[in-house]
């Protein structure tokens, strides 16, 4: 990974026999109430299981077995953790914990010293130890429910987006529509709050798009659209998230959709700025989203296949500078072709904008409910 400053803290081994701490007392800043962190003894070093951070700290925690990391969610924060490692990654720095991760009895151990040293050297303000009584003075747990989705309508104002068949019917509309549907029906049945990009007819760089999300902590960033083609029976729904496109189609697309900058937005001084900071943002940030995108994409396309009964034409990979540096799982829907006279008269149609609402609910329900699964 480049520019990463290599920061190794040689922690001092503790003194405490092992077989004197059992737990570490956790006491909130705020509240009364207290709790405890399990200790256990392996080959003779203090671990925790990561677990134990969920219950004390709200922390989120997932796991990438593939790549062996742990990503470690806390009071607004990722910290990556490398499994059979000493080491952590956060805010770009990279720092050791001396003893190894060790995946033990089906459950993931941390060294103690994460807790006594780390913590409270990552979060000051937040965290304390004291080594006396072994007590973690913490601040009140961060609320890491799923609260907030960001709805993104592509187009807008000056830019129409495709135009369909006819002539007559635009991208931007469309879109408009459909994402009012879904904040209808999201926030009708789910305790989530649904913000879009745009309310009306206006035009919004790419980059204040995902800056929105960002802003505003969003767990789901879905930007909405309708596809195009030279080929006027090329037809059907797909779902992309954020990564390099593999195939002509998905190049297609990526071209289609990243057209707006270079258009709209400045020229190709505003192209290289996109493909010079987002891209590293998207190198930093977005890879850790990886998994939960590819995930959620999946949900959306095939609640919108088995809906619709539209050409399933796939999930797939691009790299939508709409999409770069949102700090969430996010996605790219096209919801069928404008250019195509029979998709066009559908796209067009209320009943069935109100059938492509219901299938990103639906995905969105799906994926809220294994969100909250794996907390």
């Amino acid at each position: 990974m480049k520019n990463i400053l290599l920061t190794i803290f040689l922690l001092a081994i503790l003194i405490v026999p092992v077989s004197a701490l059992d737990m570490v007392r956790v006491e909130y800043n705020e509240i009364v109430d207290e709790d405890f962190i399990k200790i256990t003894v392996i080959d003779d070093i203090l671990y925790f299981n990561i677990l134990e951070l969920n219950k004390t700290l709200n922390a989120f925690i997932s796991f990438d077995v593939f790549d062996r990391r742990i990503f470690l969610d806390i009071y607004d924060q990722r910290l990556i953790l490398l499994t059979d490692s000493s080491y952590l990654l956060f805010q770009t720095e990279l720092y050791s914990f001396v003893y190894n991760i060790l995946y033990y009895q089906g459950k993931y151990y941390v060294p103690i010293v994460f807790l006594e040293k780390l913590l409270p050297q990552l979060f000051p303000e937040k965290i304390s130890y004291d080594s006396e009584t072994h007590t973690l003075h913490a601040e009140s747990p961060v609320d890491n429910t799923f609260h907030t989705i960001v709805i993104d309508p592509g187009h807008g104002g000056k830019d129409p987006g495709a135009i369909g068949f006819s002539g007559r019917v635009y991208e931007k509309d469309i879109v408009l529509s459909v994402a009012h549907k879904i904040k209808q029906l999201v926030e009708e049945n789910l305790d989530v709050k649904v913000m879009l990009t745009r309310e009306d007819d206006r035009f919004i760089p790419l980059q204040q798009r995902t800056a929105f999300a960002n802003r505003h902590q969003a767990n789901l960033f879905i930007s909405l659209h309708c596809n195009a083609a030279p080929n006027r029976s090329a037809s059907g729904v797909e779902v992309f998230f954020l990564s390099v496109a593999r195939t002509d189609d998905a190049r297609a697309v990526e071209m289609m959709e990243n057209a707006v900058v270079e258009k709209y937005e400045g020229g190709e001084e505003a192209v290289k700025r996109y493909d010079d900071l987002t891209y590293i943002l998207m190198d930093m940030a977005q890879a850790e989203q990886l998994k939960e995108s590819s995930y959620l994409a999946i949900k959306l396309q095939a609640n919108l296949v088995r809906v619709t009964g539209a050409n399933d034409r796939g999930v797939k990979q691009a790299g939508f500078y709409v999409l770069r540096g949102a700090f969430m799982p996010s996605v790219l829907v096209e919801f069928g072709f404008i250019s195509n006279r029979e998709e066009e008269r559908k796209l067009n149609n209320s009943a069935h904008q109100k059938l492509l609402a219901e299938a990103i609910y639906e995905g969105i329900k799906s994926f809220i409910h294994n969100y909250e699964m794996f907390r």
